[in-house]
């Protein structure tokens, strides 16, 4: 072996790890983001909080909102969701609203339960009809997450883990949230 030909291998072997340790965290939801073409009207979306009262995309009126469809039996969304902990620890809820639309057959004990083995305060539990997000949204993949104008309209979706904690994510949903 030639030392030129030493050395790049060597070289590539040291630089493997951080590389391979790097595609080991999700995309930034930035990357992932698609519009939804045409938009679409969320209003219809039914969704209930941890005491099975209901809740309406209305009441968030003038704010961005993200809604993460996900699972508490979702291997993707549960590594998702610390991220997205972070980001609404950090996050202005004037501006954005974070709406973690769970889908549990359970019910938001199950949810709760999760949260609770993960520390995390400082989400709500929100409760949501699958075939309901599908109808409304034309989304079904979970996690998927749906960016929601201020007068109730979605218009981009990020499929799949993502990570939501990044600086690119951060800059970008504060320059939709404005």
């Amino acid at each position: 072996m030639k030392r030129r030909d030493f050395l790049l291998v060597s070289s590539a072997a040291i630089l493997a790890p951080p590389l391979v340790f790097a595609r080991d965290r999700p995309p930034s939801a930035v990357e992932l983001a698609r519009p939804l073409d045409p938009p679409r009207m969320a209003r219809g979306l039914v969704m209930t909080d941890e005491a099975g009262a209901v809740l309406s995309i209305g009441s968030y009126s003038g704010k961005l909102v993200l809604l993460n469809l996900w699972g508490p039996w979702c291997a993707p969304c549960r590594r998702e969701m610390p991220s997205l902990s972070r980001l609404a620890a950090s996050n202005d809820p004037e501006k954005l609203a974070i709406i973690p639309l769970a889908f549990d057959w359970r019910g938001a004990k199950a949810v709760r339960s999760f949260y609770d083995e993960l520390a995390i305060a400082n989400l709500p539990v929100v409760m949501g009809k699958g075939e309901n997000a599908d109808a409304v949204l034309g989304l079904s993949r979970l996690p998927t997450t749906a960016l929601i104008d201020r007068e109730g309209n979605g218009f981009a979706a990020v499929a799949g883990e993502a990570t939501w904690d990044d600086d690119a994510t951060i800059a970008w949903l504060a320059k939709l949230a404005g």
